[in-house]
Protein backbone atom coordinates (compact mmCIF):
# COMPACT_ATOMS: atom_id res chain seq x y z
CA UNK A 1 0.00 0.00 0.00
CA UNK A 2 1.60 2.99 -0.80
CA UNK A 3 2.08 6.12 1.39
CA UNK A 4 -0.48 8.68 -0.40
CA UNK A 5 -3.36 5.72 -0.43
CA UNK A 6 -2.62 5.48 3.14
CA UNK A 7 -3.02 9.35 3.72
CA UNK A 8 -6.18 9.82 1.85
CA UNK A 9 -7.63 6.99 3.79
CA UNK A 10 -6.59 8.10 6.66
CA UNK A 11 -7.50 11.81 5.87
CA UNK A 12 -11.40 10.79 4.51
CA UNK A 13 -11.41 9.04 8.18
CA UNK A 14 -12.20 12.71 9.62
CA UNK A 15 -15.33 12.73 7.08
CA UNK A 16 -16.45 9.07 7.93
CA UNK A 17 -15.68 8.46 4.31
CA UNK A 18 -19.16 10.37 3.06
CA UNK A 19 -19.12 10.87 -0.41
CA UNK A 20 -18.28 14.30 -1.81
CA UNK A 21 -21.72 15.17 -2.82
CA UNK A 22 -23.13 14.61 0.90
CA UNK A 23 -19.71 16.47 2.42
CA UNK A 24 -21.49 19.51 0.07
CA UNK A 25 -24.86 19.41 0.91
CA UNK A 26 -23.48 19.37 4.73
CA UNK A 27 -21.62 22.18 4.40
CA UNK A 28 -24.18 24.73 3.43
CA UNK A 29 -25.60 26.79 6.17
CA UNK A 30 -29.03 26.20 7.78
CA UNK A 31 -28.99 29.24 10.06
CA UNK A 32 -27.11 32.62 10.11
CA UNK A 33 -24.20 32.38 7.48
CA UNK A 34 -20.48 31.45 7.28
CA UNK A 35 -19.97 35.14 7.06
CA UNK A 36 -21.43 36.40 10.33
CA UNK A 37 -19.95 35.40 13.67
CA UNK A 38 -22.83 32.49 14.41
CA UNK A 39 -24.16 29.68 12.27
CA UNK A 40 -25.45 25.95 12.17
CA UNK A 41 -24.46 23.92 9.09
CA UNK A 42 -25.58 20.39 7.95
CA UNK A 43 -22.57 19.41 9.86
CA UNK A 44 -23.75 20.84 13.59
CA UNK A 45 -27.11 18.85 12.57
CA UNK A 46 -24.67 15.34 12.05
CA UNK A 47 -22.96 16.71 15.53
CA UNK A 48 -26.19 16.92 17.54
CA UNK A 49 -27.72 13.94 15.69
CA UNK A 50 -24.65 11.54 17.21
CA UNK A 51 -25.06 12.98 20.35
CA UNK A 52 -28.30 11.21 20.51
CA UNK A 53 -27.26 7.91 18.65
CA UNK A 54 -24.23 7.71 20.83
CA UNK A 55 -26.06 8.64 23.69
CA UNK A 56 -28.61 6.16 22.89
CA UNK A 57 -26.46 3.50 22.64
CA UNK A 58 -23.96 3.81 25.46
CA UNK A 59 -27.38 3.71 27.60
CA UNK A 60 -28.79 0.89 25.90
CA UNK A 61 -25.52 -0.87 25.89
CA UNK A 62 -24.92 -0.09 29.82
CA UNK A 63 -28.56 -1.32 30.34
CA UNK A 64 -28.99 0.78 33.60
CA UNK A 65 -30.89 3.48 33.79
CA UNK A 66 -29.57 4.55 36.97
CA UNK A 67 -26.20 5.67 34.93
CA UNK A 68 -25.72 9.16 37.07
CA UNK A 69 -25.60 12.12 34.62
CA UNK A 70 -22.42 13.59 35.33
CA UNK A 71 -20.75 10.07 34.64
CA UNK A 72 -22.59 9.38 31.52
CA UNK A 73 -21.82 13.30 30.10
CA UNK A 74 -18.20 13.10 30.86
CA UNK A 75 -17.35 9.74 29.46
CA UNK A 76 -19.46 11.31 26.31
CA UNK A 77 -17.60 14.47 26.45
CA UNK A 78 -14.31 12.85 26.60
CA UNK A 79 -15.37 10.54 23.66
CA UNK A 80 -16.09 13.93 21.42
CA UNK A 81 -13.17 15.58 22.48
CA UNK A 82 -10.98 12.58 20.90
CA UNK A 83 -12.92 12.38 17.66
CA UNK A 84 -12.22 16.17 17.49
CA UNK A 85 -8.41 15.90 18.48
CA UNK A 86 -8.44 12.79 15.73
CA UNK A 87 -9.66 15.76 12.71
CA UNK A 88 -7.25 18.38 14.46
CA UNK A 89 -4.49 15.64 14.21
CA UNK A 90 -5.17 14.64 10.67
CA UNK A 91 -5.97 18.22 9.21
CA UNK A 92 -9.41 17.41 8.68
CA UNK A 93 -11.00 20.22 11.19
CA UNK A 94 -12.53 22.85 9.10
CA UNK A 95 -11.27 26.86 10.31
CA UNK A 96 -13.83 28.85 11.44
CA UNK A 97 -15.40 29.86 8.35
CA UNK A 98 -15.18 33.50 9.41
CA UNK A 99 -11.71 33.59 10.21
CA UNK A 100 -10.33 31.22 7.54
CA UNK A 101 -8.40 30.22 10.76
CA UNK A 102 -8.15 28.60 14.11
CA UNK A 103 -10.73 25.14 14.39
CA UNK A 104 -11.23 25.93 17.94
CA UNK A 105 -14.59 27.82 17.80
CA UNK A 106 -16.00 25.46 15.30
CA UNK A 107 -15.09 22.06 17.52
CA UNK A 108 -16.56 24.28 20.35
CA UNK A 109 -19.91 24.44 18.64
CA UNK A 110 -19.75 21.00 17.70
CA UNK A 111 -18.96 20.08 21.17
CA UNK A 112 -21.59 21.79 22.23
CA UNK A 113 -24.47 20.28 19.84
CA UNK A 114 -23.43 16.72 20.35
CA UNK A 115 -23.58 17.36 24.11
CA UNK A 116 -26.54 18.81 23.71
CA UNK A 117 -27.98 15.61 22.11
CA UNK A 118 -26.67 13.53 24.36
CA UNK A 119 -28.03 15.23 27.44
CA UNK A 120 -31.80 14.89 25.67
CA UNK A 121 -31.23 11.53 25.58
CA UNK A 122 -30.10 10.83 29.09
CA UNK A 123 -33.02 13.38 30.35
CA UNK A 124 -35.75 11.62 28.80
CA UNK A 125 -34.10 7.82 28.63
Amino acid sequence: MNKIYLQNIIYNSGDVFLPEKIKKILLTDLIGTSKKTFYISGWSIVHFINGILIGYIYLYLKGDRSVYMSVYMFKLFLLHTLWEFWQILIGMAKPYKLTGRSNLIDSIMDTILFMLGAYIVRKYY
